[in-house]
């Protein structure tokens, strides 16, 4: 994919219905390098947050939905050529129709294969990320193929236009955003699975509702997601903290502007 592909029907497809798909964003080679350093990092027993209480891991539930580790790029050189990769940041930037956009974090997710693994709940991004307003999104990569079997990601068209609601239990069976709004009377889009071989990248904003199966094979299914912050949202203050550095630095009300949330695309 070239740098300068993002089309107005692409910033209004994404702008619409809160989610797009680019196919062979990256090449296999780039992907056997990526999914090398992402099991390089399981092996050597990385913390899932560096430097956080427990190494950031909360419960053996919350890991049969995915083992997922956050800023890859701080102590692995090659997983930082995908978190700060110019031309994910530049589509990305554009079909937020952002002025400039900082990163908040990236994170791997390996979702295990067989009886181990479990779903991730139909949930939003947004309630999570101490952040205001809504606006930021995540580029999702696959390090593999991904299907329906192995627990590729489904969407739910135009969702992100009910806003920010609340957190769902990601590591709870049956918690879901999906059926609390259809309780409440809402009419909910049909989702869409979106299978992509590796290399394939999705973008999705921080309130489309989304989901992902459990991995039903007897390989673990390897993503890389980064999450980017447009220019005009703020920190909130509140205490959810994945990053283990806001919170130290930034004050309620202040734009992310911190080494460890650096500007990664701009006009």
């Amino acid at each position: 994919m070239q740098d300068n592909c993002v089309t107005q029907k692409d910033i209004k497809d994404y702008q619409e219905r809160g989610f797009i798909q680019y196919p062979n964003f990256f090449n296999t080679s780039e992907m056997d390098r990526l999914r090398t350093v992402i099991d390089e990092a399981i092996a050597s027993n990385r913390d899932r947050i560096v430097g956080a209480e427990g190494g950031g891991r909360s419960s053996k539930e919350y890991e049969q939905v995915f083992n997922q580790m956050i800023n890859l790029w701080s102590d692995f050189p090659v997983a930082k050529e995908f978190t700060f990769s110019k031309r994910l940041a530049n589509t990305g930037r554009r079909l937020a129709q952002a002025k400039h956009v900082h990163l908040y974090h990236d994170h791997a997710m390996v979702k295990p294969g067989g009886q181990e693994s479990r779903k991730t709940n139909w949930h939003q991004d947004a309630p999570y990320w101490p952040m205001d307003p809504v606006g930021s999104f995540s580029a999702w990569i696959a390090v593999d193929n991904v299907t329906i079997d192995n627990g590729c990601l489904h969407f739910v068209p135009k969702s992100h236009k009910f806003g920010r609601l609340e957190p769902i239990e990601l590591g709870t069976e049956h918690d879901s955003i999906v059926t609390k709004m259809q309780d409440r009377g809402f009419d909910v889009a049909e989702p869409e699975a979106v299978e992509m071989e590796a290399g394939g990248v999705t973008f999705h904003h921080g309130c489309n509702f989304h989901f992902a199966g459990p991995n039903r094979t007897d390989q673990p299914r390897h993503a890389f997601a980064i999450i980017y912050i447009p220019n005009d949202v703020t920190y909130t203050g509140t205490k959810h903290d994945p990053s283990n550095l806001i919170g130290k630095e930034l004050k309620p009300g202040d734009l992310w502007e911190h080494p460890k949330h650096p500007i990664l695309s701009k006009e």
